[in-house]
């Protein structure tokens, strides 16, 4: 949890990494507005998900703070998070080449 999202994940039985965005009628009143910040997170997340393992479901909720912040902020708090969970894995190259080497 930071100022502006909370992360939660939970391994799920499809073995593929499903997302999914709230933004509750507190953070935002409209629709358009709730929508919009829907779409700035995931825009936030899209440069994690080559990074990000699958069987897991992500659920990210917007706190009251992040219905002011711009696309950069909410980036760097999305990829914070995913570190403090350790959810995001090394590049796919260099896992590559980790494998073979002994």
């Amino acid at each position: 949890m930071s100022r502006l999202l909370i992360l939660t994940w939970v391994p799920n039985d499809v073995a593929k990494l499903r997302v999914g965005f709230v933004v509750s009628k507190r953070i935002a009143k409209r629709a358009v507005d709730r929508n919009y910040l829907k779409r700035l997170l995931s825009e936030a997340m899209r440069a994690a998900l080559p990074r990000l393992p699958g069987g897991l479901d992500i659920v990210v909720s917007a706190r009251q703070q992040a219905s002011s912040a711009d696309l950069r902020t909410l980036e760097q708090d999305m990829l914070t998070l995913l570190r403090q969970a350790h959810l995001l894995e090394d590049k796919p190259e260099t896992d590559a080449f980790k494998g073979h080497r002994q």
